[in-house]
């Protein structure tokens, strides 16, 4: 498997497939899984190893892994007894190269995926033209536009994150990374921090936030040019 194609065919995928960020997540750590098993086409996972990677709950992952099978990311099969179930990643960029392949060709007969095809196409031609604000499809995705490579560990730590707060304070503080010139998940999480500590719950608090840090910030600059003032009458 292609792992930066099968990256972003997962992405292009959710156009017209989105998921939620329990089932990215998932996807995600069982990429990882993968990728130690050193790209098999089926390889085993078992529920432990999934928790502890995704942080999610066995019920949490039952349910991530259905929608995962329903929407045509993953397959897996299950086995009696305490054996791991084995699973497939459907490698999605292959299926996109064909349909893109079939069309050049002028032989394929199936309408419905064409038309996925070709509204793909179109859409990544879009959103190319896209400001950075205008992708916010979900954290995990404005995450690999905006700032780096999703590694598993970084993909658990925002779903958690998601979690605890929420999508939008996830982005904001990703948006704060990127406008302050610090592009690590560190400088996001020191952030949501604060604002976890601080009771911020949404947008709006977190302008009040950030507002009410510049004026305590510019208090001491007032104070000194105040002193100065001050000092310059008693010496005139």
């Amino acid at each position: 498997m292609n792992y930066i194609k099968a990256i972003n065919a997962f992405y292009d995928h959710q156009e017209f497939n989105p998921l939620t960020s329990a089932a990215i997540n998932l996807w995600h750590s069982l990429m990882h899984v993968n990728n130690k098993s050193r790209w098999k086409e089926e390889f085993t996972a078992p529920m432990s190893v999934l928790c502890l990677k995704s942080s999610l709950s066995e019920s949490g992952i039952r349910k991530a892994r259905q929608e995962l099978v329903e929407k045509g990311y993953i397959t897996f099969t299950s086995r009696p007894g305490n054996q791991a179930p084995i699973y497939h990643i459907i490698p999605l960029y292959e299926e996109m190269e064909n349909d893109i392949e079939n069309d050049n060709r002028g032989g394929n007969t199936n309408g419905n995926q064409s038309g996925k095809s070709n509204t793909l196409i179109k859409q990544n031609e879009t959103k190319e033209k896209e400001e950075v604000v205008a992708r916010d499809e979900n954290p995990h995705h404005f995450y690999e536009n905006n700032i780096g490579t999703l590694s598993p560990y970084i993909a658990e730590s925002i779903t958690k994150w998601c979690e605890e707060l929420s999508d939008d304070l996830v982005i904001e503080s990703m948006k704060l990374a990127v406008r302050s010139n610090k592009p690590f998940f560190s400088y996001c999480e020191g952030a949501l921090k604060q604002w976890q500590q601080s009771g911020v719950r949404t947008l709006k608090a977190v302008e009040r936030a950030q507002a009410n840090h510049k004026k305590t910030r510019q208090k001491p600059t007032k104070n000194k040019s105040l002193f100065d003032k001050l000092r310059e009458e008693v010496q005139s």
